[in-house]
């Protein structure tokens, strides 16, 4: 049976909660994959059956936000375990390093907030000490490991040559974007790249050899999840960074000048500039939906459910073109759109060979993609808070669709209880009724009780999937990101205590969480 089938064939439970923000008594102040593998066995044992960790792509000095990447394949050296790299523990340059640290990481480790930064400098360091050690035993003699790291680059070279050459001119031109490069290299000009490479081969290989420990790490970490009954939910962000690898070394995919955003809604008057390079649908759909085919193979090698951020993009994208105040959908008709997203779609579903995907289908959404999401078996969202029927009711989760992922919040909203106590208390009365069956006034407090009630209808909903953020579940404010906001706060967020600390502090909730997902038939 597909991992498809036996997660819409069902009723499961899962829980969200980035891998950065997975806290354990080891990690550097960032969640790891060793994080992953304690914080799946922990909601393992509370009945989870998914684990939601959000994109894990690498990010450029100073950008937490993992929707704009340096790549849309590379991971970020951030969750490596280092304790787990064999040529680190070998090394003892590598292990005095890290020894030397232990300050360093015992203060990252009891910050509030992820210090993405700092860690990820230390562990790229700590990684060049590995590497070295790799290239002068491993490498040297031809060995077996050294065999593996081969057979990845080659298995891996679609993405993995452009990404690694990427990353050494980005270092040797200390971090400037490739649009400022010399004329050669910035236009991707075969002998200047291959000059490049081959001058500087051995720092180029470097995050070569860095991808592959993060590959090998993020596969046991998956196939111990698989042990515990778990499956792992990750995701594929709509766009990257427009200085990034693949627009640099693959920009015949994208229209340079042409921007990615969304219309005006209730929270954008003037509409939204994302500040990414649109793609070229045109060239894409031409050749194959190549590049598009390569990222699903890649997500699918690395988990069992994906997240398609911005679905609708699929159908029709709204680009600002060069100097454009106002935006515009870059293909007109509702049969055009319909085509573009079904012909994406099913090719998704071809690449995905039975893995599920699930389409982020949250704003302004015409009705043809939730209907086409139902008919391809593709789940889109219910967020209780954002489904009203047409007289202004929240609608009755017994109602959603079997097929979808029912949901409290996402990782860009409040909390549950961020929105219950910031609600207006007419809407209060309004969706309490159709919670509890009481008519109130409104005040109603966030507590055990009303905690309580609002998860249990979410969980008895007809939807296949539910899925709580581990901060729904133990009542707590802490968000994830603010869209349309830029500061500190955003993708920092840290849970306050490892899995050992929190199931004595939240002993409460998660023995209610657990109650619920029996009686609810999700256990």
């Amino acid at each position: 049976m597909t991992i498809q089938d036996q997660v819409l064939s069902g009723r499961v439970n899962g829980i969200l909660l980035p891998l950065s923000a997975m806290k354990t008594e080891n990690d550097w102040g960032v969640g790891d994959f060793a994080a992953l593998r304690e914080w799946t066995e922990f909601f393992a044992s509370q009945g989870t059956k998914i684990v939601q960790i959000l994109p894990l792509q690498e990010t450029a000095p100073g950008e937490t936000c993992p929707y704009s990447a340096l790549s849309a394949f590379a991971t970020d050296p951030v969750y490596a375990d280092i304790s787990d790299v064999p040529d680190v523990a070998a090394c003892p340059r590598a292990r005095e390093f890290v020894a030397s640290l232990a300050p360093k990481i015992a203060e990252w480790r009891s910050a509030k907030k992820a210090p993405f930064f700092a860690v990820k400098q230390a562990k790229l360091k700590a990684l060049w000490f590995g590497y070295q050690y790799f290239l002068e035993t491993e490498a040297a003699a031809g060995s077996p490991r050294a065999r593996a790291f081969e057979a990845y680059c080659a298995a891996q070279s679609g993405w993995l040559r452009g990404y690694s050459l990427f990353r050494a001119i980005k270092e040797f031109y200390k971090w400037q974007t490739w649009t400022e490069w010399p004329e050669d290299l910035r236009n991707f000009q075969k002998q200047a790249v291959d000059t490049f490479e081959s001058q500087y081969r051995e720092y180029v290989n470097y995050f070569s050899y860095v991808q592959w420990v993060l590959d090998l790490q993020l596969r046991r970490a998956k196939a111990f999840a698989q042990d515990k009954g778990i499956l792992i939910f990750g995701d594929i962000p709509f766009g990257t960074n427009l200085d990034s690898a693949e627009v640099w070394s693959e920009r015949e995919n994208y229209r340079l000048g042409w921007e990615i955003g969304a219309p005006a809604d209730q929270f954008s008057k003037g509409g939204q500039r994302w500040g990414l390079p649109a793609y070229d649908w045109g060239y894409q759909h031409a050749h194959n939906l190549g590049l598009w085919r390569r990222k699903i193979r890649r997500v699918t090698e690395l988990y069992d459910i994906f997240r398609l951020d911005h679905l609708v993009g699929f159908f029709r994208t709204y680009v600002f073109a060069p100097g454009d105040e106002v935006g515009a959908f870059d293909v007109e008709g509702e049969q055009n759109q319909i085509d573009r997203g079904y012909n994406f779609l099913k090719m998704v579903l071809e690449e995905a060979a039975g893995k599920l995907p699930v389409g982020e289908d949250l704003g302004v959404i015409p009705n043809y993609v939730r209907r086409m999401l139902i008919d391809l078996r593709i789940p889109g969202y219910k967020v209780l808070r954002w489904e009203r029927e047409d007289n202004g009711y929240y609608r009755e989760p017994r109602h959603y669709p079997q097929v979808s992922l029912a949901t409290t919040s996402t990782h860009d909203t409040e909390t549950v209880r961020g929105w219950w106590e910031t609600m207006d208390p007419h809407e209060r009365a309004n969706i309490w009724e159709m919670i509890s069956a009481q008519k109130t006034d409104g005040n109603v407090p966030f507590d055990d009780w009303s905690q309580r009630a609002i998860l249990r209808r979410v969980l008895d909903s007809n939807s296949a999937i539910t899925l709580f953020s581990w901060q729904d579940i133990i009542g707590t404010l802490d968000r994830v990101n603010t869209p349309g906001t830029v500061c500190d706060e955003n993708w920092t967020y840290r849970s306050e205590y490892t899995p050992r600390q929190a199931a004595e502090v939240y002993a409460p909730q998660l023995a209610m969480y657990r109650e619920l997902l029996k009686e609810t038939g999700r256990a």
